[in-house]
């Protein structure tokens, strides 16, 4: 543990970093603050409703630079901190509460389909909202008061943001675009070109994320191609490969660094001549040349650091994607729309259940429930069974050590200190969220309430129960209701997606090469999102079936590597039209991987262009890549790179009904 914590408070280099223990001492002082003054002055409900307004502000703005975090901030936390004041209010109208926690599940359940930040905003907006409508907290203190408290709440979460950031607001996107230099796989670039554009796109960076395309495109050819190739000539590719992932490591650090003056040797090394002075054959694949250009490109941009902005793209594409997620989900043929459906269900059946019992000690059914229920994947039950029994045992559990240990009010203080020293678990794991909320409620209202503290925790953990039951009761219930699948079709599944991937590909290459087909465009971008979202959710289908080994993990590296594609697809389908004219390679390129053609090479992407329509291109190939090697995995080739022929079944109309 100390261990951690030192690496916590240190930078890459192993010394101490200021900012973080900043942050640190702030929180240890102000935790410390609140809770004697809670206790002295008798304003506890305040205090606690300040600072989970604190924590849950920041675990749903924080991730990325400073400048996107504010920019995030000051349209999330508003909301945030009213629904934190107005919830407890709500509490004394039923019928309003009941609704307001309807409409906040189904809304934030369908925000995944629009990116990964307003997924994890939307949670928290959810587990403020059950918080503050089911428990009672607060329900006892005059609006102003509850005003008061958590908009100091949401200020000190500012404050505590710009303290960590002041000294370098660019350090996140930095990181990020790192990251494609040290991580292969899909996702990973198209998360560091969505923070670097959140960032204010600076000129040098969008270059850096060019030529890591380029290289990263190169190398999965190469690897595709070591994959095709004799024993000794694939060894000599892997080892051209092992090389150029060295220099690109060093090339990640000066990346990093806010700072570059110069790069040492080792970043300025020709991996394929390291190779090839070995001895052995002296010809190089094109693919190499890919290899070279990227990280040349990376080196120049690394060392001139030019922050000039590049333009944004043409006005009205955020509004057509947006406008494209809307069409995809709001329909029962969307697995995101049958869970927040499913979720939305249970929470209201959970409801009426809490009003009917008028219990404080029911405060716990409701967050249960969403324990068991919101982290599922779209149509999946994955693991409800066992956070059903985590559930009950941990609040049990609680109960027990709340009758047993003296002071156990003392436990909300440094759970809530071990939030906010935590926010990156906090962001990728939203169960810790939703666990941390009901060790802080059962706490409070175990405090509060004037019972034997034994009848109280058996009150909890009985009332824990009746909330995971609800939620696997209504889950499974849904499965017979709602049209969804539990034995779910894999090859159909991934045949149906790459299908329409291929529709919306081959939409935006025509055209880019001058076809005017506006209304084929949105259609094929609306079907691709939902197959792919759908295919998202397949693998915790699979869970339980007796699948879990290869085809699970098969069909999750197809699922991302597809979703990529798509991303990509769907971002070059709004961007300028030269744009689009400059893709066209890697569109036919990519094209002919998906279709079960076995030539893995570099298509003629031009280079030294804008920084984002070579980044586009390049992560295309990549992308198609991943995904032809897993669709390779999904339908059960022994050999890979095989050359064959999927029949893509037209599962549905273009059109969107």
């Amino acid at each position: 543990m100390l261990t951690r914590a030192r690496g916590w408070l240190a930078t890459e280099a192993g010394a101490p970093d200021p900012r973080q223990r900043q942050y640190a001492l702030l929180v240890v002082l102000a935790v410390l603050a609140g809770t004697v003054a809670g206790w002295f002055f008798e304003v506890q409900t305040p205090m606690l409703l300040g600072a989970l307004t604190t924590v849950l502000a920041l675990t749903a703005t924080s991730g990325q630079a400073l400048r996107s975090d504010l920019r995030r901030f000051m349209w999330l936390t508003p909301a945030l901190v009213l629904m934190m004041a107005v919830g407890p209010m709500l509490t004394k109208v039923p019928v309003l509460a009941g609704l307001a926690v309807a409409l906040v599940v189904f809304g934030t359940g369908m925000l995944p389909a629009l990116g990964e930040h307003y997924r994890i905003g939307g949670q928290i907006f959810a587990a403020a909202t059950l918080v503050t409508t089911t428990t009672g907290i607060g329900n006892d203190q005059p609006f102003l008061v509850l005003l008061a408290s958590t908009l100091a709440g949401g200020l000190f979460a500012l404050l505590l943001r710009v303290i960590v950031g002041l000294g370098d607001p660019g350090h996140a996107t930095r990181v990020a675009v790192a990251r494609t230099l040290l991580t292969p796989g899909p996702g990973v670039l198209e998360g560091a070109a969505a923070a670097w554009r959140a960032d204010g796109s600076s000129t040098w960076l969008g270059q850096v994320l060019a030529g890591s395309a380029r290289f990263r495109a190169a190398r999965e050819t190469l690897l595709a191609q070591a994959q095709q190739s004799d024993r000794i000539e694939a060894e000599r590719l892997r080892e051209i490969v092992a090389e150029a992932d060295k220099v690109a490591a060093e090339l990640a650090r000066a990346v990093r660094s806010r700072a570059c003056t110069g790069l040492p040797m080792a970043a300025r090394r020709d991996p394929a001549q390291m190779v090839v002075a070995r001895g052995g054959r002296q010809d190089l694949p094109d693919a190499v040349a890919g290899v070279n250009q990227g990280l040349d490109r990376i080196r120049a941009a690394v060392v001139n650091r030019d922050e000039t902005p590049v333009p944004p793209a043409e006005e009205g594409a955020l509004k057509e994607r947006l406008m494209g997620a809307v069409r995809a989900h709001l329909s029962f043929r969307s697995s995101l729309f049958r869970h927040a459906l499913r979720c939305t269900l249970a929470v209201a059946v959970g409801m009426v259940i809490v009003l009917l019992m008028r219990d404080p000690s029911a405060s716990s059914l409701l967050l249960a429930l969403y324990v068991v229920l919101a982290p599922a994947a779209r149509d999946s039950m994955t693991g409800a069974l066992e956070r059903t029994g985590g559930a009950v045992l941990g609040v049990t559990a609680l109960a027990i050590l709340i009758t047993l240990l003296p002071g156990a009010y003392l436990l909300v203080p440094l759970v809530i200190g071990g939030m906010l020293l935590n926010m990156p678990r906090l962001r990728a794991e939203y169960q810790v969220v939703l666990g941390c909320l009901i060790v802080i409620t059962v706490v409070d209202q175990a405090m509060t309430l004037d019972r034997p503290l034994v009848n109280v925790g058996i009150s909890f953990a009985a009332n824990t129960a009746v909330g995971a039951a609800i939620a696997l009761i209504v889950g499974y219930v849904s499965y017979l209701v709602l049209p969804s699948s539990i034995v779910p079709d894999v090859r159909g599944a991934v045949r149906s997606t790459v299908w329409s991937v291929s529709e919306l590909l081959r939409s935006v290459r025509a055209s880019g090469q001058g076809a005017d087909l506006p209304k084929a465009l949105q259609a094929a971008n609306v079907l691709a999102l939902r197959r792919t979202q759908d295919l998202l959710g397949m693998p915790a289908l699979l869970d339980g079936t007796g699948e879990e080994t290869d085809d699970n993990h098969a069909t999750r590296a197809a699922a991302i590597a597809l979703d990529a594609l798509r991303q990509d697809v769907s971002t070059l389908a709004f961007r300028p039209a030269e744009e689009r004219k400059v893709a066209v390679p890697a569109l036919r390129s990519v094209d002919d991987l998906l279709g079960g053609k076995s030539t893995a090479k570099i298509p003629d992407i031009p280079a030294g262009g804008a920084p984002a329509s070579e980044l586009l291109a390049s992560s295309l190939v990549e992308n198609a890549l991943h995904a032809r090697q897993a669709i390779d995995r999904t339908f059960g080739y022994d050999n890979p790179w095989k050359s064959y022929t999927i029949s893509f079944v037209r599962p549905e109309r273009l059109h969107i009904r």
